[in-house]
């Protein structure tokens, strides 16, 4: 018995073929109602500069910010014509008093303050800039655009015109601008392999993180290239310090806002403190008890804001914290020991900064004064990126309820609160509704198995606690 039946295929630009089987006959029809010159064209310019398998093969905000990268880009390349042409004035092209060796020796010069920036760089900022890698690829432009600035400025600080006659003013700067570049390759490097990963894994489908690199090194290459013959007919034309300046201050201002409504655009799926803090938020305040998706928090996530602060629905700061303290740093005269019965189920401790705190005179406990609120927040041995969310969110609890008591609170009035008592009120309502937020957050597209809430390691783990009685023998230990 003959069977005919029909094979149809797609390949990853969508366009259909047809594998007819009959009588053992084999035939095949192709879709060519795209297969125009045009169509053609664009299907091959797709190839080169955007990763294989795309649009399902990133994340939805890959094309948005891929589009104002290559124009903050272009911006970029323009300007570091300008910058170049100076530096080139300043070293003595066309002077002929200057000096090959000067020119070498400055650069030397240069190289080392690059090189020491790196490093100290690296120490300071790498563990920080997956879990806040937007504000650090906004950071990145700031300093490169510093860099260039102070390029460009090099020649006046050594023309006679200049009103501050500091010997080696312009090799000052010129240091100062081989320190942001290299402050910038640290920061734009790590932040840009974060972004590059959150691109390659869409909630549906399966990027891949070498050719995502490989097409972005392409559009650069190519953006490079147009700005540099771009800026060969335009910076001859450009002669004069203030036509220089001029140019200068606005490709400067249209880089830098190009690049933040790019970063503001991402929808990183990761949770750090600011974006836990604000779904944590509006969880509390939604009717529907429903956690908000990444394109949600985006669209209040703040590039320029501190990471370890709180805010209230306006806006407003009420209160920080400080995540991974030393326990020794928190408690220095008055320890509650009730308080390592509070958290005897949970694998942090959270507390007050002791200038938040007040002694009750002729009686026990603290009281927390009024003001902006301080917290910290130590771990115990075993702790996971779930009790790192936890802890951050019953941190914004109590801050919350504060600010809202506060608001209750007239001028004349100052009302005080037990310093305990509002860390078991806040927890019991934090255990009681983060099971359920946690899950809703997995639900919503957030990628919970990999929390970046804190920057790093903890200074210290709170590995366990021993009691003594009066004469100093040991009682007991327990974690």
């Amino acid at each position: 018995m003959a069977l005919e039946f029909t094979i149809v295929e797609r390949d990853e630009t969508g366009r259909k073929r047809r594998t007819f089987v009959a009588k053992n006959k084999i035939s095949v029809q192709a879709d060519l109602s795209n297969n125009t010159g045009h169509q053609r064209a664009v299907d091959f310019l797709a190839k080169v500069f955007l990763p294989s398998g795309y649009p399902s093969s990133v994340t939805p905000d890959y094309l948005r910010y891929q589009i104002l990268n290559a124009l903050q880009a272009f911006c970029n390349s323009l300007a570091s014509l300008l910058s170049s042409r100076a530096v080139l004035e300043g070293s003595g092209v066309g002077d002929p008093s200057a000096t090959a060796t000067d020119a070498l020796l400055l650069t030397v010069v240069q190289d080392v303050f690059g090189r020491f920036t790196t490093i100290f760089g690296a120490y300071a900022l790498g563990s920080s800039l997956v879990p806040e890698a937007k504000s650090y690829r906004f950071l990145a432009d700031v300093l490169n655009d510093t860099a260039v600035i102070f390029d460009t400025l090099s020649p006046v600080f050594s023309s006679p015109s200049f009103p501050l006659r500091i010997p080696g003013l312009r090799i000052g700067a010129l240091c100062i601008s081989a320190s942001c570049r290299a402050l910038c390759g640290i920061v734009g490097g790590g932040s840009k392999a974060a972004i590059t990963l959150h691109f390659a894994t869409p909630l549906l489908g399966v990027g891949d993180v070498g050719d995502l690199n490989a097409k972005d090194s392409s559009k650069e290459t190519v953006l490079a290239l147009l700005g540099m013959l771009l800026g060969t007919l335009l910076v001859p034309h450009i002669s004069g310090p203030w036509p220089t300046y001029s140019a200068l201050f606005l490709l400067v201002i249209l880089h830098l806002l190009i690049n933040y409504l790019a970063v503001c655009g991402l929808e990183l799926r990761t949770l750090n403190r600011q974006r836990a803090g604000k779904a944590w938020n509006l969880y509390r305040l939604s009717t529907e008890s429903k956690a908000p998706s990444p394109a949600e928090v985006s669209r209040i996530d703040n590039v320029l804001s501190r990471p370890d602060v709180f805010h209230d629905d306006l806006g407003r700061i009420i209160g920080r914290c400080t995540i991974g303290s030393y326990f020794s740093d928190i408690f220095h005269e008055h320890f509650p020991c009730r308080l390592l019965e509070i958290f005897a189920q949970e694998r942090y401790l959270l507390w007050y900064d002791n200038r938040c705190l007040s002694l009750r005179p002729g009686r026990e406990g603290q009281d927390v004064r009024s003001g902006s609120l301080h917290l910290h927040i130590v771990f115990k041995e075993g702790y996971s990126g779930a009790d790192q969310l936890k802890a951050w969110c019953h941190a914004a609890d109590l801050c919350r309820t504060l600010a809202l008591s506060a608001r209750k609170t007239t001028k004349t009035e100052d009302k005080l609160h037990d310093a305990l008592d509002l860390i078991d009120t806040t927890l019991k309502l934090s255990c009681r509704d983060f099971p359920k937020f946690f899950k809703f957050l997995r639900d919503a597209g957030w990628n919970v198995d990999d929390i970046a809430i804190m920057a790093g390691s903890p200074k210290a783990i709170l590995t366990g606690v021993e009691t003594r009685d009066e004469i100093g023998r040991e009682n007991k230990k327990f974690r």
